[in-house]
């Protein structure tokens, strides 16, 4: 690592001055009722850059049967969802201000839970990430904390349930149109200096669109060690299994359309590609995945510095069973396990006088599997069928950040943050080694004029490296110089970022808050995909220069008793510079994002769990590029749920009902696949 001295000198700033600032504490001991004091100012200041963190509970999405994080995420403002099916994986389901999970970055308890994104696996498999054993989701827009690194868009973090002093086991059974099942359970217990919460699930669905089925389980375990004064061990384990089926193009002019599906266009959802020499994707078709989530976590406050130190590893092992639709014979049968992924993190938070500071080191490896081919018909296959070993660490940052969050006054926060990142591509095999290093400073201000109205500003460097098929495809893609076109050298996503906003809370129970941000982004990476016009049917390249500006307003009340309503409204545009490839200008934007969107809902909701809610979400009209010359309109659309819950045994047992897309809209969120019709849904849950 060619900087990593940068690093080294980081981490001794942490070792070195967070002790001494601890002994110094000490030495003001005679002055206990003060110091408390100015903590508590720190700590409860309502200026600070925690006010941009968003965490929503996720208790009442519980209740909407097969409901995953995606579904916790869906009304919020600056969050656009793509699904293409109901409970089945897509790329890019989930984008912040029009970024997809590529370019921010998934924890779950604080860990990254990015994956490789290989052989057709995902960044971030959504549909794995169900919510019986997670407390809130946090999220922060935008990469102004130097906490988090390579990313643009920002940060999602899955916080999960903690032991609970007294027994908290529940169970609870849901049913869905499309023969969509939900049943998960829930235990959580701490006795003395040991914790314990544990949680299952099990869902399934038979799909709207052709050979659209859909089984998964999952478990989860955490179990913690409390220790004297002030912190804790926790070792956690989650596993995940699924069985998905490829969803098979059905369209009315093919001779093998099926009248009792929808029309819609393909996906094998997998990777490795092949093409057909002869027949087409068949019935039957799917993929099954298991994958291991192992953390390890140590928390503890030693010299007055809150301390954690942790390790994980993700393991994703993947089979693809492929059949021929006339003959419905097996084609294929491989192994191709997408994610290996590993890494660790440092850190030390310390409050000093009216500082809040705070610093890390952390390193983030992942790589993937070998393939292997059990069975393969080239009489109806044609492709690169050859078995592949593991490949592990093939992407390796290195990090270090410290931050500093000041109460310079008691109505003015100023909060400065230094970054780097040690990049290095790593596949001596296929590629060429990339390495990079670059250095991201981050600037904020955050300023209360009056004691109903906070407002802030940010200014941030923010880096986004390669993913690793990018930087496969890039040397192992189509290459535009065979036609005269220079393509520069790969390089990671530098971009500036600047955020104004504010919140008001005068108007009795209601909170306004409004943001404007702009996001100026160089060598914007670029995949083309599945196009004849590049062989072998994709390229990744840099764009110049690429911009998104957007507004984000959004409206919180209290209207009367246990009745809350809640409105939100964002404007998103895009604009690109110097795309090499785009011959023709189709577009100047880069992803199908809708320039208006608005969410409302009204709630009623009582202490004893009684619970009624009504939104509507409307998403404008989107243009999407299908290829080098065309692009397609999707139509913008109006999306009206409820659900009602109902105590029927106080405290102990509750029955729900609800209804998705109750005006039976005709709407597609991903191009070319048909979301489902009315669904109506109910349950029950049982607590002691």
């Amino acid at each position: 690592m060619k900087n990593f001295k940068v690093i080294v000198i980081l981490f001794g700033l942490l070792v070195l001055s967070l002790p001494c600032l601890g002994l110094a504490d000490e030495e003001k001991k005679e002055g206990v009722d003060k110091s408390v004091k100015l903590e508590r100012i720190v700590v409860t200041s309502p200026r600070t850059d925690e006010k941009l963190k968003v965490e929503i509970p996720v208790v009442d999405s519980t209740y909407q049967v097969g409901a995953t994080v995606v579904d916790v995420l869906d009304t919020m403002s600056g969050i656009d969802i793509s699904r293409a099916s109901l409970g089945t994986p897509r790329g890019s389901m989930v984008k912040i201000r029009g970024l997809g999970e590529d370019r921010y970055i998934v924890n779950f308890d604080g860990r990254p839970l990015t994956g490789a994104g290989v052989y057709g696996g995902y960044y971030v498999d959504w549909s794995m990430l169900s919510l019986q054993d997670v407390e809130k989701i946090e999220v922060i827009k935008g990469a102004y904390l130097a906490e988090y690194g390579n990313t643009l868009g920002g940060v999602i973090n899955v916080v999960p349930k903690e032991p609970t002093e007294k027994l908290d086991l529940r169970i609870a059974a849901g049913i869905k149109a499309y023969d969509t099942y939900d049943v998960h359970a829930l235990i959580s217990k701490r006795t003395g200096p040991f914790g314990i919460v544990v949680g299952g699930g099990y869902q399934e669905s038979d799909g709207y669109l052709r050979n659209n089925y859909m089984e998964r389980k999952d478990i989860s375990a955490a179990f913690s060690y409390y220790l004297p004064e002030e912190g804790k061990i926790k070792i956690g384990v989650r596993y995940n299994e699924g069985e998905y089926g490829m969803i098979i193009e059905n369209k009315k002019d093919f001779a093998n359309y099926d009248s009792s599906y929808p029309e819609s266009d393909g996906g094998i959802l997998i990777g490795p590609g092949f093409r057909w020499q002869e027949g087409t994707l068949g019935n039957g078709s799917y993929y099954h995945k298991e994958r291991y989530e192992w953390d390890v976590v140590l928390e503890k406050n030693l010299f007055g510095i809150d301390w954690e130190a942790r390790y994980y590893l993700n393991d994703e092992d993947r089979t693809d069973y492929v059949y021929e639709e006339t003959s419905g014979v097996l084609v294929m049968e491989r192994d191709a396990p997408p994610d290996y992924s590993w890494g660790w993190g440092f850190k030390g938070k310390k409050i000093v006088s009216s500082h809040i500071l705070k610093a890390g080191v952390e390193g983030n490896y992942l790589g993937y599997g070998g393939t292997t081919y059990k069975h393969k018909d080239t009489t109806y296959l044609g492709g690169w069928f050859e078995d592949s070993d593991d490949k592990h660490e093939l992407s390796k940052v290195n990090s270090a950040f410290i931050q500093d969050r000041w109460s310079m006054l008691s109505n003015l926060d100023i909060y400065l943050g230094l970054r780097v990142d040690d990049y290095k591509g790593d596949d001596k095999d296929e590629c060429e080694v990339v390495e990079d290093t670059p250095i991201s400073p981050k600037f904020g201000v955050f300023y209360s004029p009056i004691s109903d109205l906070e407002t802030f500003i940010t200014v941030a460097r923010a880096v986004n490296f390669p993913t690793l098929p990018k930087y496969y495809w890039y040397y192992g893609g189509y290459d535009p110089e065979t036609v005269g076109i220079d393509r520069k050298a790969l390089t990671f996503e530098d971009s500036m970022q600047y955020e104004i906003g504010g919140t008001y809370k005068g108007i009795g129970d209601t909170s306004i808050s409004a943001k404007v941000y702009h996001y100026d982004i160089d060598d914007y990476l670029r995949w083309i995909f599945g196009t004849f016009d590049f062989k072998p049917d994709r390229v990744i390249y840099n764009i110049d220069n690429v911009k998104l500006t957007g507004f984000e307003l959004d409206i919180d009340s209290k209207l009367f008793n246990n009745v809350y309503a809640f409105a939100n409204y964002t404007y998103q545009i895009t604009d690109k510079e110097g795309d090499i490839l785009d011959k023709s200008n189709i577009s100047d934007e880069i992803s199908e994002l809708p320039e208006h969107k608005f969410n409302v809902g009204i709630q009623y909701k009582r202490d004893d769990g009684a619970l009624a809610r009504l939104t509507l979400k409307w998403v404008d009209s989107r243009e999407v590029p299908v290829n080098e010359s065309d692009i397609e309109e999707m139509d913008s659309y109006s999306l009206l749920n409820c659900i009602i819950k109902y105590p029927v045994i106080k405290d102990h047992g509750y029955l729900y009902a609800g209804c998705e897309n109750i005006l039976d809209e005709e709407y597609e969120e991903s191009c070319g696949y048909p979301m489902p019709d009315r669904m109506f849904y109910g349950g029950i849950e049982v607590r002691f």
